[in-house]
């Protein structure tokens, strides 16, 4: 019953509104597009990403949710799936190494996190291949272990480079306890991926480099600024200007404090050790990893959902009554649904305004520029409009200013490496774009309030095609 609740808190808000806040969505959307103009042979610029790169089992799902419906509703498939999908691999962590439901319970809020607003759909993928790799390697039991370790390692490969190192260093930690020959038989499961890694990483870092892509490490909040609780929250939730956010985020924090007080006497022998030292590295890599490495954004950030994921269901369940437990949780699960419905479809008045209207007026292999002039939000934190431009490749077939495809990540990349792209800067700073650059484009595409239209339009010379006031707005260059 209560798996069967999570599901369904957590899953249906993406089909409540239009077009769910995730920034990247139309972006892997795109790639999927871009995938099938590929194999169509009508790109001989771009070709099939190579099978040893990891980062691409989500296009693998998102394929097959194409081939059996429209791209919107595939995008929903995909996010909807993915929340699911962290409901169930939790839960049968959960239940397979014997921890308390009430703790899983009242970790479920946490899905709403902003790795989903920001739609980082190669790493979400990552969460159920990793529990179900720490289950099978703590499966002594298990017959053909090391071929079951050597297959989800892989996929936790695919899946996310930065899971599979995780996995590794989880692994090591537990290596130390075996002697012998039992520590080859878990390690060894580990050498094949690693020679695709070892193959695929100098390419990445090449590719990246001639592309201008920022390699660099950026600290961004220093360690000790990261234990304040407004990081802390932004960092564990951060999806939404709610103050439901800080209040849960609280509430965590005083679960595990009753957790330590109330079973301090019991808690060694009542504490899941595996599952312990992987919510440890996870608070440790949220703490001391850098910002944004290798253009990896929230490369600290993304680990700390996770760690606390880990740390609740290690944990023994607070010695309270078992109806109290039940009940916060299901109260927190309801709460955020509510919160979370109501804030995806005021930013849905907010910001989508005659967005797939203009979309309509777009044609295929037309080149189209995207300038979202007021991408902030009043309800959903991050940029949630930031890729919005997107969906006029994903939907229309149009050609974009920016690509995915120069990421070297996504399902399809460039035969040869192309010059450097002059229009990226306009993603993230959409008031950097000049007249100059407009006129190589067919159609302009701009979201913003009636002074911005005005201004814009007439600084870079622009006649709208479409004739509505709405806050999306569709545009050609003027002769």
């Amino acid at each position: 019953m209560a798996l069967t609740l999570a599901l369904i808190a957590t899953t249906f808000p993406f089909w409540l509104v239009a077009l769910p806040p995730a920034t990247d969505l139309p972006q892997h959307l795109s790639q999927i597009y871009l995938l099938e103009q590929t194999l169509a042979a009508a790109r001989t610029d771009l070709v099939v990403t190579p099978w040893f790169y990891p980062n691409t089992l989500i296009y693998w799902l998102m394929y097959g949710f194409w081939k059996i419906t429209d791209p919107i509703s595939a995008g929903k498939l995909t996010m909807s799936s993915l929340a699911g999908f962290w409901v169930i691999a939790t839960w049968a962590l959960c239940r397979l190494h014997r921890r308390p439901l009430e703790n899983w319970l009242i970790a479920i809020p946490l899905v709403f996190n902003f790795l989903f607003n920001w739609g980082l759909l190669n790493f979400l993928i990552g969460w159920p291949m990793f529990c179900l790799f720490i289950t099978i390697v703590g499966n002594q039991k298990l017959r053909f272990r090391s071929v079951w370790i050597v297959i989800v390692a892989f996929l936790l490969y695919y899946a996310h480079a930065l899971w599979f190192a995780m996995a590794n260093v989880w692994l090591t930690t537990q290596i130390m306890e075996h002697r012998g020959k039992e520590r080859l038989k878990v390690a060894w499961p580990l050498l094949p991926p690693w020679i695709l890694a070892l193959t695929w990483y100098p390419q990445l870092a090449m590719n990246r480099q001639s592309s201008g892509v920022e390699t660099g490490l950026i600290w961004g909040a220093m360690p000790h600024e990261r234990l304040a609780p407004t990081y802390f929250t932004n960092s564990a939730l951060g999806s939404m200007h709610a103050e439901i956010e800080f209040f849960f985020s609280m509430l965590l924090l005083a679960w595990i404090t009753c957790i330590i007080f109330t079973r301090k006497k019991e808690l060694e022998q009542t504490t899941d050790k595996p599952l312990l030292v992987a919510a440890c590295l996870m608070l440790l890599a949220y703490w001391a990893l850098p910002s944004v490495y290798m253009n990896t954004i929230f490369f600290n950030q993304r680990w700390l959902v996770f760690g606390l994921i880990l740390l609740l269901i290690a944990l023994p369940a607070p010695r309270l009554p078992r109806l109290y437990q039940m009940t916060i949780g299901v109260s927190c699960i309801l709460a955020f649904t509510v919160v979370t419905v109501k804030q995806w479809k005021e930013w849905e008045v907010e910001q989508l305004e005659g967005l797939q209207e203009a979309l309509a007026l777009v044609s295929k292999g037309e080149r189209l520029i995207g300038l979202n002039l007021i991408d902030g939000s009043t309800f959903v934190k991050g940029r949630p409009g930031l890729q919005l431009f997107s969906y006029a490749q994903a939907l229309r077939g149009a050609e974009l200013h920016f690509s995915f495809t120069e990421h070297y990540s996504g399902a399809v990349q460039y035969r040869s490496r192309p010059p450097l792209n002059p229009y990226k800067q306009t993603v993230w700073s959409p008031y950097r774009a000049t007249a100059q650059q407009i006129r190589d484009f067919d159609k302009v595409l701009i979201n913003g309030d009636e002074r911005l239209h005005a201004f814009v339009s007439k600084q870079l010379n622009l006649i709208q095609i479409d004739e509505t006031q709405a806050s999306w707005r569709l545009y050609r260059t003027a002769p």
